[in-house]
C-alpha cells in the first residue's frame, strides 16, 4: 500500500475518510498518500469503510500491539492489504465507481516508483493490484502464494476474527517453523548475520522491512545489527535452532553423507565458496533418511514416503505411455550410437607395424606385430540426470519421476553408464540425492523417492555435479539437467566487499548457474536441459544457461521424442 502517514494535507485526506465512514468525529490513526504526495482516493476510501464495518478501537489495539515489533510496518502493510480485500467486498456491491477507483489505484502503483517497492509487503500489494488489473499475480514461491490467500480476509467476520485471524497470519508465516514449503527457511533459517545486513540495515534505516519474527523487539534486532550476537545466537532467538541442530534436520531428513567426514570437508572448503560463502553441500544416497527420526524430520520423511507412493501410481497409471516412451528413446540413442562406434587397436598379422611387438616373431613365432583398427560398440562416456527438487516442483512430482526413470531405463538398457540425483537447498545446505550410480547394473527405481522441498541453489549445485561426476580421464560426459530454470534461494547472493548481499534469485541466481554451466562445458561436459515449467521467460533464462541445447517437456508420452534429438545430437557429437 502507499505509505500512511499525517503531512500538510491531511485535512484533504480526512474529508475523503469522512465522507466513505459517515463519522466526521472520526479521527483515523492512518491516511494514505501516493508516491506524489497526493492522497490516495482509493486507499483513504478503505481507511473509511474500516471506520464503517468494523470495531476502530480492536483494530487500535491491534496495531498497537504491532509497535513494538521490528516488522511493524511489514505487519502494517499486511493487516491494510487485508482490510482492502474485505471492505471492498463489502462496499463494491453499493458503489458502482469502486471497482474503477481500485483499477485507477492499482495502475497508479505500477506508474509510480517502484525503486523502494521491495520486500515481503509489496510484493503482496504487487500481486494484489495485478489480480485488480486481470493479470496473474506473479508469485511463484509456495510461501508467497500461502502468504498471499491468507490476506484474502473474509467479509462476514467480525472484528475480534479478523484480529485473531491476523495474529494467527504473522505466527505462521513470520514465526513458527514449519515443514517443506510452508517454512521460515523462507526469511530466516540458515541466514548469519553477515547474510541479513544487506535486506536489514536499509530497510531498518528506512523504517521498512526487515525479516524479524513479530514478538522480536527493535532493541534486540539492533542488539543484533552492532553485532552483539554470534551466528548461532541468531538462530536460537529467532527460531531456536542451532548450526549443528540444522545439519541434524538435513541427516535425519536425508540420510547421512556418502563422503567421509574429512572428504566432505575439502569439498565444502573447494565449492561454497565466492558467492556461496556460508552454504554447505551434503550427497546422500536417497534412502529416505532415518528410521528414528523424530519432531520435524519425522513428520517431513512420512510425507516424503506418502509421496513415492503418489511418483509410483502415476507411473502405473501411465505405465503403456511410459513403456513405449522408452522404446523409442532406446532405438534412438542406438541409431546414434551405430554411427560413433569406438576404435581400438588390435594385433594383426598386416597393417601398421608396432615396434614394441617386433620380439613376438623372434621368440614367439607369433606374426600379430602389427596394428590395425576394429570398430567396437562399447560406450566411451556417461550420462548424468540430474532433477529439481525445489519446492517450486511440488506439482510436477510424479511426472518429474517418471520422465527421470524412462530416460534412465532408456540408458541401461543402452548399456550407457549413469547416475541420476536430485538437488534442493534447505537450511544452508544444498542437498544432492544420488538416486543411482555408474557402478549400479539394476533398474532406478529409487528415482521414485523423488520428492520436491526447500529452495534450488542451482549454481552451488552444478558445483556438487562435477563432484560426483568424477575422473574425467577415461569417459566424456553429458548431463541433462530436468529443471524449471528459477533459481531461487533465501541465502543471499554473497559479495565479497560490499555490504549489500543481493537476494539469490532471478537475473543474479540464472547468471550464476549460467557461469557455472559454462565452466563445466570448458571441462567438455555436454548439458541438456529438459524445461518441465510454463512460467513467464522461463525459457528465455533457461537458454542463458543452457544454449541451445535445452527444450521445453510438457508431457510424458511426448518425452521420447523431444528428449531423444536433443541426446543424440550430443552423442554424434561426442
Amino acid at each position: 500500500m502507499a505509505k500512511l502517514k499525517y503531512d500538510a494535507k491531511r485535512r484533504r485526506a480526512l474529508n475523503m475518510v469522512w465522507d466513505t465512514s459517515a463519522d466526521y468525529r472520526f479521527q483515523p490513526d492512518f491516511l494514505a498518500y501516493g508516491d506524489d504526495g497526493a492522497p490516495d482516493l482509493y486507499l483513504n476510501a478503505v481507511v473509511g469503510f474500516t471506520r464503517k464495518y468494523y470495531d476502530t478501537d480492536q483494530l487500535h489495539a491491534m496495531f498497537q500491539e504491532m509497535e513494538n515489533s521490528a516488522l511493524v510496518d511489514t505487519f502494517t502493510d499486511l493487516l491494510w492489504l487485508g482490510l482492502e480485500y474485505a471492505t471492498y467486498a463489502k462496499e463494491a456491491p453499493v458503489r458502482p465507481v469502486l471497482p474503477q477507483l481500485r483499477q485507477e489505484h492499482a495502475r497508479a502503483y505500477f506508474n509510480g516508483t517502484l525503486a523502494d517497492k521491495h520486500g515481503v509487503a509489496h510484493e503482496m500489494q504487487a500481486a494484489r493490484w495485478h489480480e485488480v488489473l486481470g493479470e496473474k499475480n506473479g508469485l511463484i514461491d509456495p510461501w508467497a502464494k500461502a502468504l498471499y490467500q491468507s490476506l484474502a480476509f473474509d467479509p462476514s467476520w467480525d472484528t475480534a476474527t479478523l484480529c485473531e485471524h491476523f495474529r494467527k497470519l504473522t505466527k505462521k508465516y513470520f514465526v513458527s517453523h514449519f515443514l517443506v514449503r510452508e517454512s521460515l527457511e523462507k526469511v530466516i533459517i540458515g541466514k548469519g548475520l553477515g547474510d541479513f545486513l544487506s535486506w536489514i540495515v536499509p530497510q531498518f534505516a528506512k523504517k521498512q522491512e526487515s525479516i524479524f519474527n513479530f514478538l522480536y523487539s527493535k532493541q534486540q534486532a539492533e542488539d543484533l545489527l552492532s553485532g552483539k550476537h554470534a551466528h548461532n545466537g541468531l538462530m536460537a532467538i529467532i527460531t531456536g535452532q542451532t548450526a549443528a541442530q540444522n545439519y541434524d534436520y538435513i541427516i535425519h531428513c536425508f540420510g547421512t553423507s556418502i563422503y567421509p567426514p574429512q572428504k566432505q570437508l575439502e569439498i565444502d572448503q573447494a565449492c561454497c565458496v565466492g558467492v556461496h560463502k556460508g552454504c554447505h553441500l551434503h550427497f546422500t544416497r536417497g534412502h529416505l533418511g532415518s528410521k528414528g527420526s523424530t519432531g520435524e524430520a519425522s513428520l517431513w520423511l512420512q510425507g516424503a514416503r506418502r509421496q513415492r507412493v503418489r511418483n509410483l501410481a502415476y507411473y502405473k497409471e501411465h505405465g503403456e505411455k511410459a513403456r513405449q516412451s522408452i522404446i523409442r528413446l532406446t532405438q534412438q540413442i542406438r541409431s546414434a550410437m551405430r554411427l560413433v562406434r569406438t576404435k581400438l587397436p588390435v594385433p594383426v598379422k598386416a597393417g601398421e607395424l608396432v615396434p614394441s611387438l617386433v620380439w613376438r616373431a623372434a621368440k614367439l613365432q607369433d606374426p600379430r606385430v602389427f596394428y590395425n583398427q576394429e570398430v567396437v560398440a562399447t560406450p566411451d562416456f556417461t550420462v548424468d540426470i540430474m532433477l529439481d527438487a525445489s519446492a517450486s516442483r511440488g506439482g510436477a512430482q510424479p511426472v518429474i519421476a517418471s520422465q527421470a526413470f524412462v530416460i534412465a531405463e532408456a540408458l541401461r538398457q543402452c548399456g550407457i553408464p549413469y547416475q541420476v540425483y536430485s538437488f534442493s537447498t534447505l537450511r544452508s545446505y544444498t542437498v544432492l540425492t544420488l538416486f543411482k550410480s555408474y557402478e549400479e547394473k539394476k533398474k532406478c527405481t529409487n528415482v521414485f523417492n523423488y520428492v520436491a522441498t526447500g529452495w534450488n541453489r542451482d549454481g552451488l549445485a552444478l558445483r556438487g555435479a562435477r563432484q560426483l561426476m568424477g575422473d574425467f580421464s577415461q569417459t566424456k560426459k553429458i548431463l541433462i539437467m530436468i529443471t524449471d530454470a528459477q533459481p531461487n534461494d533465501d541465502r543471499p547472493f554473497r559479495k565479497e566487499g560490499s555490504l549489500y548481499q543481493p537476494e539469490y534469485r532471478e537475473g543474479r541466481a540464472v547468471a550464476d548457474t549460467a557461469d557455472e554451466a559454462a565452466a563445466l562445458r570448458r571441462e567438455g561436459i555436454r548439458i541438456i536441459g529438459l524445461i518441465n515449467d510454463e512460467v513467464k521467460g522461463g525459457m528465455e533464462d533457461a537458454r542463458k544457461i543452457f544454449g541451445k541445447d535445452c527444450i521445453r517437456i510438457h508431457e510424458l508420452d511426448k518425452m521420447a521424442e523431444s528428449m531423444g534429438k536433443i541426446l543424440c545430437r550430443q552423442i554424434e557429437s561426442l
